[in-house]
This record gives C-alpha cells, structure tokens and sequence, in this order.
C-alpha cells in the first residue's frame, strides 16, 4: 500500500482520501485554513445556519455509498420556484406529472415541451454515464479487461452540433421556458450561449433523481468525511500550506496555483511545517491552466425574522435581459447590473436551520471572477454590490436579524481559486466539458488531481464522483 498526501480538504479531497484509506492505504490530508470544506462552507450567526457553498444535492446514491446513514438525506419538493421579469412564475416538480400539469396550466404547450426536453436529457444521461463514471475519455486509451469499448453513438447522444442555447431554443417553444433550460450552463459556471449542450444533464438529473437536502445542511457531508476519516486513522492538519510537490533527484513542483508541469516521480510534499513523504500527491485544489476563468458568486445570507409562509426552498429570479448579465460577466467583467438572483432557504425543508419563525434565506447572484483573474476589485465592489442586492430583493430592513457575504475575493482567499472561480475554467465550446484537465498529471507518477476543477466537474456529484475515479485508479496502479 501507498503513502498518500491529499493537498486539500475539499469534498473531492476528503472523498478520495476516505475511500484510499477504506484500501489500507496510509493517508494525510493537508489544509491550509482552519477547517476542512473547502467551497462548500458553513456560516453561523445568531442562531441562523447557512451552507455558504453548495446549497442543493442531487445524484443522492453517491452519498449514500460513502456515508451510509451518517447522513439525512431529505427530499426537496418543489425543486424550484422560477420567476420571470413579466411577473409570472412556475414551480417545477421532480414528479413528472404534476411538473407537466403545472407548465400547462402556466403556458399551454410548456408541459409537452418539458418531457420532451427531458427525453434529450434521459438520451445524454446514457451517453454521458460512462464518461462521468471513469477516467477521462481524452487522452483515449484501452478499456480495462472486462471493460466494455465506448460506444461512438454516445458522441451523438450529446449534441456536440448545439450549444446549450441552441438545444433550448429547437426544443422549447416558450421563452421563460428556455430560460429554465439554459440556467443548467451556471452549474459548470458557463454562459449557455457558447456551453456545450451536454450540460443539459445537470438539468435532467435534477429532474430525474430529484433534489435533496441533508438534515443540518450541505455542510454535514464535510463532518460526516471528517468523522468517517477519523476512525480510519487518517489526520487531517489545517493550517498547514503545501508549497511544492518533491519530485526524486530534488526537483519540486510549485503549488502556487500555477499548472502542474513535469517530469518525475512523487517523493514528498514539501509544507509550511516541512516535508512529508508521499508515494502518492493528491492535489485537491485549482487544476490551472490557460483559458477564461468561470463564473464566480457574490453571496448574500440573511437571518430573517417573520418568516415568509409562501417561502419555497429553491427560487430562480430572472432578470428582463439575460444576455447582458454573461455580457457583464464574461464581456465586460464587471459586476452584474440586473443579475438573476438565485435564492435558498432549508428552513423550509430543515426547520432546525433557524430559530423558530425565522428564514436563513442564502442569495447567489452570478459574478465575474476577481480582479486577480481579470475581474473588478471585489473588495472596493462589495459594499455597493450588497446593497443593491438587498434593494432587489426588497426585504423590509426590519426583518434582518443577521447578515454575511462570501465575495470572489472571499472565495479566492478561502479556498486558493483563483479569482473565486467556482469551476476553474469556463467549459465553452461545444466539446467544452471534454477539454477539463485530466486527473492523472502527465509526465508526474504519483501526482493526480481531485475536485470540480478537473474531470469529470463540478458540483457535489461530480465532485464526488471525482473522488471515486482517482481512488480506483490509484488504488489499480498500487
């Protein structure tokens, strides 16, 4: 078995070094904050508990697998309240039936148009399964014994002819609907104008599986890791920086957020508390490397008073022009002027969220990187930024009990994204979710990435389900 050094204590990170210790291998996770989490965050304030990162699960089995009954998974129904500039609004169901009556009774014809933009989804769901569940396809290389040979029909299975907005736009007739569609290039951080439309996936997914929440917040997956990791001996050191990677004959690698470029083997991992030995680097941080960075998030929680009955857990709000909020972003890199405003509150579903009465209601809007990726200055930004958001969102000031931010810059410092991008860079090109950096570093036995920056991307699923491969492959090459 191995000496292994997991760089990172992200989901991915603790995830993969969970199921490398579960294999008997001797495993360490370094951190260089206070606590093991990375992007998905809690916040805590007056009795108001907010996951600061992700806010929604999907793909519950993954879960389910690693954690077992350490964690409530509960199921959040509606999925989400859509509302659009025009005053009207749609709730959308993972039951189909009620979903289809419901975009009838909105706009005759939307029902239909759903189901068969899901039938889209369910045909890339099975051309996308292998891909999300193994190595990375591009280098190609041969299947292991037992392994079936990839099906080209999967290629067509995902459109690569169509961006997200294109497959909305042959596909849905109206165009709030379209709208719901293109949201899903946001969960990979792109502008659905240019995202491959194999991200309708994640909009499938959601329907097809259903939407969860787990009972104390997103967060308890992080303490359930921990303590799973705990009683498998693995130490997990916060507050300690890993600087390079050592590489045999006395080369290093630097972590400084650069691409990790090389040529060697895996001795060590060289600290802000000295050197560790390592056989096996898992670096779970930003899988740098040329190109336009993704969205970030300006993000606003707010322990309220008085909570609102008509509240939804899930709740879209779009602007009156779509297209100049990723022009804001991606164009003119500036902060979003009529940004849609993503909105959550578990209470609804987890009641012990807050004090009784009382909302911890989380709001993302989507935003451009900081100023150290080519973004605003997010700190002389913020101030301005939050009230304008308080002022959209038109909550009597009265009612705030409690408030926080996370900015780009929060995020950049936190958790060593550069910039804040949230998925490391922008999956655009209609082949875009193929061109993530691979998990394997060429040229560098012994080094791997894990997280939402590298294969197969981002998000808590496909997080974990990257957690999964590198396990297995390490676990094969030991």
């Amino acid at each position: 078995m191995s000496r292994v050094v997991v760089v990172g204590a992200g989901v991915g990170g603790l995830a993969c070094a969970l199921r490398l210790a579960r294999a008997g291998h001797d495993v360490t996770v370094l951190e260089q904050g206070d606590a093991p989490g990375g992007k998905c965050a809690r916040v805590e304030r007056g009795g108001f508990r907010f996951d600061a990162g992700p806010s929604l699960l999907t793909m519950p089995w993954l879960v389910r697998e690693l954690l077992g009954e350490r964690v409530e998974l509960l199921r959040v129904e509606p999925i989400t309240r859509y509302r659009f500039a025009d005053g009207s609004s749609v709730e959308l169901s993972a039951d189909l039936p009620v979903a289809h009556a419901a975009l009838e009774a909105w706009s005759p014809g939307a029902g239909d148009d759903w189901l068969r933009f899901l039938g889209v989804g369910a045909a890339m769901w099975r051309g996308s399964v292998g891909v999300l569940n193994g190595p990375p396809p591009w280098p190609p290389r041969r299947p292991e014994p037992g392994v079936p040979a990839p099906d080209p029909r999967d290629l067509l299975r995902v459109r690569p002819w169509h961006t997200l907005r294109t497959l909305a736009r042959t596909t849905l007739r109206d165009p709030r609907l379209r709208l719901v569609a293109e949201r899903a290039a946001t969960y990979a951080g792109a502008d659905p104008r240019r995202a491959p439309a194999a991200l309708a996936v994640a909009g499938y997914v959601e329907h097809a599986f259903g939407a969860w929440h787990v009972r104390g917040g997103i967060y308890r997956i992080v303490e359930a890791l921990t303590e799973a990791l705990g009683e498998e001996g693995v130490t997990i050191r916060t507050g300690v920086r890993a600087e390079a990677v050592a590489l045999a004959g006395g080369a290093a690698l630097p972590l400084d957020g650069g691409p990790l470029r090389g040529r060697g083997r895996v001795t060590g991992v060289r600290t802000s508390a000295g050197e560790l030995p390592a056989d096996v680097v898992v670096h779970n941080g930003d899988a740098s490397g040329r190109g336009e960075r993704s969205l970030s998030g300006f993000a606003l929680m707010l322990g309220l008073r008085d909570r609102d009955p008509d509240r939804r857990h899930h709740e879209i709000r779009f602007p009156a022009d779509y297209d100049a909020e990723f022009d804001d972003v991606f164009v003119a890199r500036r902060p979003v002027r009529d940004p849609t405003l993503y909105l959550a509150s578990s209470v609804v579903t987890d009641p012990g969220e807050a004090p009784d009465g009382g909302d911890n209601l989380f709001v993302l809007a989507n935003a451009p990187v900081h100023r150290t990726a080519g973004g605003p200055d997010w700190d002389a930004a913020a101030e301005a930024y939050e009230a304008a958001v308080l002022e959209r969102l038109a909550i009597d000031p009265a009612r705030i009990v409690v408030r926080a931010r996370r900015t780009p810059a929060d995020l950049e410092r936190q958790t060593g994204a550069l910039g804040g991008a949230i998925y490391g860079l922008a999956p655009h090109g209609r082949l875009g979710t193929l061109r993530r950096p691979p998990n394997a570093v060429p040229g560098v036995r012994g080094l791997w990435r894990v997280g939402g920056t590298t294969h197969p991307g981002g998000g808590l699923p496909l997080v974990l389900l990257s957690g999964r491969t590198v396990a297995a492959e390490i676990d094969r090459a030991a």
